[in-house]
């Protein structure tokens, strides 16, 4: 249920009442960070998350409908963003062991020396994977980063291998344009 004093806030923050998003900053930010951390186990990701969350909430407040209480929404909202954090790491992870375990970080290297940091670089392959259309993406990193076979990924999913196979195979090819100016053998 929504309180009397939660139902004026939330009102004066969907009105952009900087004083109400102020107090809802004040009253939450430490015990949403302290909540993060508890996923994350890093007290700066864990900042980080947080301030997207009040940025997220100071620039969408007057769309969003709160249907709990404010410090339900807020503890949610923080929750779900440390998973996506944990799951992008995951994925982050499993990247690095599969260039490790194809010998492909010396290709990597030369990319780097030729203009690109690996923070850059490592940005604009996520960027592009988070392209692709969410079974085609999930197909591809199990596929390449789990090493899983197209079988093993067909009975998973419960979808014919050549449904997998045919995803994998439009995800390098969407990579390959998307990142042509980038050496596409990484995924190959």
């Amino acid at each position: 249920m929504i309180t009397k004093s939660n139902d004026i806030l939330i009102t004066k923050l969907t009105q952009g009442d900087a004083g109400a998003f102020e107090v809802l900053f004040k009253l939450y930010y430490t015990r949403l960070t302290f909540f993060a951390n508890r996923f994350v186990n890093d007290l700066s990701v864990a900042e980080e998350i947080v301030a997207d969350v009040f940025t997220l909430l100071w620039e969408k407040g007057h769309e969003v409908t709160f249907s709990t209480s404010v410090n339900a929404y807020l503890f949610k909202m923080v929750q779900n963003r440390s998973l996506n954090y944990l799951k992008h790491q995951k994925i982050e992870n499993l990247y690095v062991t599969y260039l490790e375990k194809n010998d492909l970080f010396n290709e990597m290297r030369s990319v780097v020396e030729n203009g690109y940091d690996e923070k850059e670089l490592a940005e604009q392959i996520n960027a592009a994977i988070n392209t692709l259309p969410y079974k085609c993406r999930e197909i591809f990193v199990l596929s390449r980063f789990s090493d899983m076979k197209y079988k093993d990924i067909a009975n998973q999913l419960k979808i014919s291998p050549k449904t997998v196979e045919r995803q994998v195979s439009i995800a390098l090819e969407k990579l390959r344009r998307t990142l042509k100016h980038v050496t596409y053998m990484l995924f190959l």
